[in-house]
């Protein structure tokens, strides 16, 4: 099944976050976004990992609250390697006006 593997919080500005994610929390072959308590625009995400490329998943787009992304498939060459182990997933995104604060979930599978 799908694990939470880190939650950020949105204060309405563009912001720039990062989740640390590490060899303890495991290897994924996926990932999904989820955006809760109000409207996001999603401006980029990059995942970092321990060795090797980082990779850079299309998810620049406006999110509605309580919305997801489609499940995002790590590329072949990056599963089930024990050398490929997220070290962190930084993000670049901002509510939109009038929205309120929003939490930002990534979930892996």
């Amino acid at each position: 099944g799908w694990s939470l593997i880190g939650e950020q919080q949105v204060n309405g500005r563009v912001d720039r976050d990062r989740i640390r994610v590490g060899r303890e929390m495991g290897r994924f072959s996926r990932l999904m976004l989820v955006v809760l308590d109000s409207d996001l625009e999603m401006i980029d995400m990059e995942v970092v990992f321990r060795r090797g490329p980082s990779f850079r998943p299309a998810v620049a787009q406006y999110f509605r609250e309580a919305t997801r992304t489609r499940s995002i498939d790590l590329p072949d060459s990056y599963r089930g390697d024990s050398a490929r182990t997220i070290e962190h997933i930084d993000f670049k995104y901002r509510n939109l006006p009038g929205g309120g604060s929003a939490r930002v979930q990534v979930w892996g599978k």
